[in-house]
């Protein structure tokens, strides 16, 4: 049972370290180990007794995945149970298959098996042989098979310690000087030392040697000593990076999130070179680091967040059917601003009318029969039909424009919100379409052109139960008829 709890303990150890394990590259490379344990009798006497263990061995790897070791050990098999005792020294000399399934750097958990010979001599207490040795009825000499699990810690770039945990198989009955038709065998648990002799030139696998890794500053036994995720030799022989700063060019991108990710150039902080740095385009601004103008419309990103203040990923920021760029380079208008002119007309509005967005005079153009617009600015004092100065000036643009086309005719149309009753809105929608249109005919307007309506709060154009949106309600309208 002893035993047993080595052999678990020893796996458990190897199975969970050995997921920390990182690439290495050992072909043609050797070194030596020693070992210090336990032996443990696996023999007919039950009662078992653990003695000291030695081991030496040499290893070399033809490739990195599997080792040849030839090593002799030096132990002592003892068993003592009431009349029964055996004692004998075994001299075991083996070669041993290295198994490497994963490849490790500083962590390196491998699995072994081999053959062997051992010279042994079962004793007495006395230290005479017992009777079926003393009778020549065996060889001193038998085969084994030692089959087990290791660990090495690499502590430097040539040297580890480490746990072993074996069985050895023998190929006798007679260790402890009783036939049963079993054969014999023994457990080692053993701490060990392990140097290469001549250690490989890259023992993390980056693809720098040692001398490079020296001499540029990184870790040799690290293969990412920077921790971004590209390998050293990766960062020097390919992409000319740092593999000592995990952001190369500081643009706020790791370098591998640059290569892999985004595929922007860990050299360059300004990839597609709009003035603004890879790693701002992605997390503040949600540009594409590979495009200088993300939105298409004219204007290189970095203009966009740095010369205009507009917003890089929307063709028109205010929202006027312009795009950025045509406001700021064709028209001369805010790509900021709705309304540049402040006339009551939004920018876009008045170019497709071939109105000027820079002159609030024509601001109230002579549209498309059966077209309508909203007269923006027209407002009245609370619950009256009286207008406010505002609306007086947009007013008088209405009538120069009028009066600048006599064929025209117009309905104007009052609405409210829902805010009073029907009848009540009804009558005060009404009364304002009136009151524009006394103000309209005031300015030399015949009467004859323009028709009146009042809808209330029929027809709401945003929703009444917020303020914003009852202020949308309370509107005239300005529709051509003919």
């Amino acid at each position: 049972m002893k035993l047993s709890k080595y052999w678990l303990s020893a796996g458990v150890v190897c199975a969970l370290l050995a997921t920390a394990a990182s690439s290495q590259d050992r072909t043609n490379s050797y070194g030596i180990s020693l070992g210090l344990g336990a032996s443990v009798p696996y023999m007919d006497i039950d009662a078992h007794k653990d003695f000291p263990f030695a081991r030496v061995g040499v290893r070399y790897y033809p490739s990195s995945n599997f080792g040849l070791e030839f090593g002799a050990g030096l132990s002592t098999l003892e068993a003592d149970a009431d009349s029964l005792f055996s004692t004998t020294t075994i001299y075991p000399v083996d070669a041993r298959l290295i198994i490497h399934p994963l490849n490790p750097g500083k962590i390196d958990p491998f699995a072994f098996v081999g053959f062997g010979f051992t010279y042994f001599n079962p004793k007495d207490r006395d230290l005479q042989q017992l009777p079926r040795n003393a009778n020549s009825e065996y060889s001193h000499f038998t085969g084994f098979f030692p089959v087990g699990v290791g660990l090495h810690y690499f502590v430097t770039e040539n040297t580890g310690v480490g746990v072993n945990a074996n069985y050895n198989y023998t190929m006798s009955d007679n260790l402890d000087d009783i036939k049963t038709g079993g054969k014999d065998a023994w457990w080692n648990i053993s701490l060990s030392l392990f140097a290469y002799l001549k250690a490989n030139n890259d023992p993390d696998g980056d693809k720098l040697l040692n001398d490079e890794e020296k001499q540029i500053g990184t870790d040799p036994l690290n293969p990412d000593t920077d921790g971004e995720g590209l390998k050293d030799g990766e960062e020097v022989h390919t992409y000319h990076t740092n593999p000592l700063k995990k952001d190369t060019d500081d643009d706020e991108l790791n370098d591998k999130e640059e290569i892999v990710t985004y595929k922007t150039d860990p050299l360059r902080a300004d990839t597609d070179g709009d003035g603004l740095r890879d790693g701002e385009e992605i997390s503040k601004y949600h540009t594409d680091p590979l495009v200088v103008d993300t939105d298409g419309e004219g204007l290189s990103d970095g203009d966009e967040v740095i010369k205009y203040h507009t917003d890089p990923i929307k063709k028109d920021t205010d929202g006027d059917s312009l795009s950025d760029a045509d406001e700021v380079i064709k028209y001369k208008t805010d790509p900021l601003v709705f309304d540049t002119d402040k006339g009551g007309v939004d920018d876009g509005k008045e170019i497709q009318l071939g109105l000027n967005p820079l002159d609030p005079s024509d601001d109230v153009p002579i549209i498309k029969v059966g077209e309508r617009i909203i007269l923006e600015g027209v407002n009245f004092q609370t619950n009256k039909t009286t207008l406010l100065p505002q609306a007086k000036t947009i007013l008088d643009q209405v009538a120069q424009s009028l009066l600048a086309n006599p064929t025209a005719e117009v309905a104007i149309h009052g609405h409210t919100d829902n805010v009073g009753g029907a009848k009540h809105n009804m009558t005060l929608s009404l009364g304002r379409a009136e009151a524009v249109k006394t103000y309209i005919v005031s300015r030399g307007v015949p009467a004859s052109r323009i028709k009146t309506k009042g809808y209330g709060f029929t027809k709401p154009i945003a929703d009444n139960s917020k303020a914003e949106g009852r202020a949308k309600n309370r509107r005239i309208e300005f529709v051509r008829i003919k």
